[in-house]
């Protein structure tokens, strides 16, 4: 651990799930940063419900937080199981290929399903004091001192050594300065969730209510978690969390005209129309199935599309990078990207903390970085790819 700040600047763009780990990253050995967030608030936007953290997100995870906070992400996890149930319509058991990279039972334990909120809200801790909200970055300007000066919305500007942009798919930095190309797949995800209750657990099939389900149809798949919390591990330490109730997580993948929709870049469809729309193409469905949706939470029915990043190619490494979904959206098909965020975010750091140490440039430290990134995020991106053609393929 670096136990003196070498006083170099380190800015974060975006408070993200990504940019939160490396900030925990660096915090852990013995280096600050300064974050900024466009969002007045951590609240201000469902990014939603359930992620699936696998083995080398878990890891990742654990190499940027302190044993304390690793902890607290590992109890409020809900409960995991090994293996997963693939059924068709009818809640009949199929047999049908899935994702790879959701095999879960193999590794050393099954993948880990935190509550997204939960988990920003844990990555927060010790951070409060180091992120400045409201700061939608306009300009950036490479100095003749390597310096980066930061220009922001509300006239304010910061320079750093170091940039990193952590701020998601729609990232300036992101697209112009790493030239990451990003395009539409043309499919959609529709997210929802359905809070467990006496009627929901006697109206939903059992089946459900036992870890991951995926359910195969013609150009689009059903995906259903079922997030319950072991009430058990609740301590003090659970005290500056929001609470948590157990519920149902569910996602449609797949081809957005099968469901009525016509294909556009953003959705802002009120719930009463993605409703009728799921409703419309689930109507022959199992009546143990459907009622997840009948008894959906309607304020958390949104409808996202699926952008993919294309290969990347190497660009010029100087003071500015970035991670996460800012240099390589992939769909959401293959369940790792987040992963791959905390991935990055465990490794820059790792680069930055060794370059400080050993007196080299940070320069050196983010081109090996990238180098890496490059090459494990660009098969993630495939992979995911892959994945939706499993998910929203015609051929079930």
């Amino acid at each position: 651990m670096i136990q003196k700040n070498p006083n170099k600047r380190i800015a974060i763009i975006g408070a993200g799930l990504g940019g939160l780990c490396l900030a925990q990253g660096l915090k852990k050995n013995g280096l600050e940063c300064q974050i900024f967030e466009k969002d007045p608030a951590i609240n201000t936007r469902t990014q939603g419900y359930r992620i699936r953290v696998n083995e080398p997100g878990r890891k990742a995870l654990q190499e940027c937080l302190p044993e304390n906070l690793y902890h607290l992400f590992t109890d409020t996890c809900a409960a995991s199981y090994s293996g997963m149930n693939v059924f068709t319509t009818s809640l009949e058991p199929s047999k049908n290929k899935l994702v790879e990279s959701w095999s879960d039972g193999v590794k050393e334990m099954p993948d880990l399903k935190p509550n997204r909120l939960t988990l920003r809200e844990i990555l927060l801790q010790g951070l409060q004091e180091k992120i400045a909200f409201g700061k939608e970055l306009t300009e950036w300007e490479e100095l003749e001192n390597n310096k980066v000066k930061l220009s922001f919305a509300d006239g304010t500007a910061y320079t750093a050594d170091l940039v990193i942009a952590a701020d998601g798919v729609h990232s300036r930095i992101g697209s112009e300065y790493c030239k990451d190309q990003k395009v539409n797949t043309g499919n959609i995800t529709i997210y929802g969730r359905t809070f467990y209750s006496p009627e929901t657990q006697k109206a939903v099939s059992a089946d459900l209510q036992k870890g991951t389900s995926v359910i195969l149809n013609n150009q689009f798949s059903l995906i259903v978690d079922s997030m319950k919390f072991d009430s058990s591990k609740k301590n003090t330490s659970w005290e500056p969390l929001s609470p948590i109730s157990d519920y149902f997580y569910w996602a449609f993948i797949g081809n957005p005209e099968a469901f009525g929709l016509a294909p556009a870049d953003f959705y802002n469809d009120p719930a009463e129309k993605i409703s009728a729309c799921i409703e419309k193409v689930t109507r022959l469905w199992h009546p143990k199935l459907k009622a997840l949706f009948e008894y959906a939470d309607q304020k958390s029915l949104s409808v996202t599309p699926i952008r993919s990043s294309l290969p990347k190619e190497p660009w010029k490494s100087g003071a500015i990078t970035a991670l996460g979904d800012a240099v390589h959206t992939m769909s959401p098909a293959g369940g790792v990207g987040a992963n791959t965020a905390f991935i990055d975010a465990a490794l820059l750091a790792e680069n930055i903390r060794k370059a400080l140490l050993n007196n080299t440039a940070l320069s050196t430290a983010v081109s090996d970085y990238e180098k890496q990134m490059r090459i494990y995020s660009n098969l993630a991106v495939t992979m995911s790819l892959q994945g939706g053609e499993i998910l929203h393929g015609t051929n079930k």
